[in-house]
């Protein structure tokens, strides 16, 4: 008997830590180094963008690339990312190639200004393929009409907050009361509910189809278990204020291969 329960705790443990990687997109290591150098140099082309990021605790790729109005799928192949883009905190991930410009200025330090001038003769940047920026600078993403029909908004009452990655703002924010019913956005299976992630509190996590998973957190009651196969406008949870809040909420967010996604994409507006 204490074998299968030191087994079932292993399995927990293992679970809540890959929800955990999941969760905050930058994978923990001690230190990461470039295979010839320890740092290098860093070059900004006329747009005020550097050759290379250094990454920071917390940061995924989709915020990179909406921090530089670039494309994150383009990001990956150029630093040979994996399916689920993982990156580590001390890593200089490759922000463009030195032969996609005319001509580059080096940067002064790694904490380069951005709003200097440009030189004249540069030619302006353009990087390939990659779709002009949302106003709100929101990360990029391919979504599918097949893919996202048919999600709903996970609760009726009012949002106060939206997704915001500039701000480490990962999903969006609905006001409610102590017990209102949460509901799942669209049918799938239950991939985590509990309390492992203490930041989210009582959190609800669904696998989707097309590698896209929706969370629910802060919740007061969960009341659903993992595996368990839901509908679209189930009631999963009453939500709460446990986790990191200080009011009664629910944090909603959806997860595109482990990246986090503006929810309106596939609500609608």
């Amino acid at each position: 008997m204490k074998k299968l329960i030191f087994g079932s705790q292993l399995k927990t443990a293992a679970l809540v830590s890959s929800l955990a990687l999941i969760m905050t997109g930058c994978a923990t290591k001690p230190t990461y180094q470039l295979p010839s150098q320890s740092a290098p140099t860093i070059i900004t082309n006329s747009q005020g963008v550097p050759n290379y990021h250094l990454v920071k605790r917390g940061d995924t790729v989709s915020q990179i690339a909406a921090r530089y109005r670039l494309n994150y799928r383009q990001i990956g192949a150029l630093n040979g990312l994996d399916s689920q883009y993982t990156i580590y905190t001390g890593q200089y991930l490759k922000l463009w190639q030195a032969d996609q410009v005319t001509q580059v200025a080096p940067a002064r330090n790694p904490n380069y200004n951005t709003a200097t001038t440009p030189p004249r003769q540069q030619q302006p940047y353009t990087a390939p393929n990659t779709p002009p920026p949302a106003t709100n600078q929101t990360p990029a993403y391919s979504v599918t009409a097949n893919a996202t029909s048919g999600y709903e908004y996970p609760t009726r009452n009012q949002v106060i907050r939206n997704f915001d990655a500039s701000a480490g703002t990962m999903g969006m924010w609905f006001t409610g009361q102590q017990g209102d019913p949460v509901l799942a956005s669209q049918s799938g299976t239950v991939l985590y509910s509990g309390d492992g992630l203490p930041e989210y509190g009582n959190l609800i996590m669904i696998r989707h189809s097309d590698n896209y998973i929706t969370a629910y957190a802060h919740n007061s009651q969960l009341l659903v278990r993992e595996g368990d196969q839901v509908q679209r406008g189930q009631r999963i949870a009453s939500m709460g204020s446990s986790g990191q809040t200080d009011q009664v909420a629910l944090e909603f967010q959806v997860r595109l291969n482990g990246n986090p996604i503006d929810p309106r994409a596939v609500l609608g507006r």
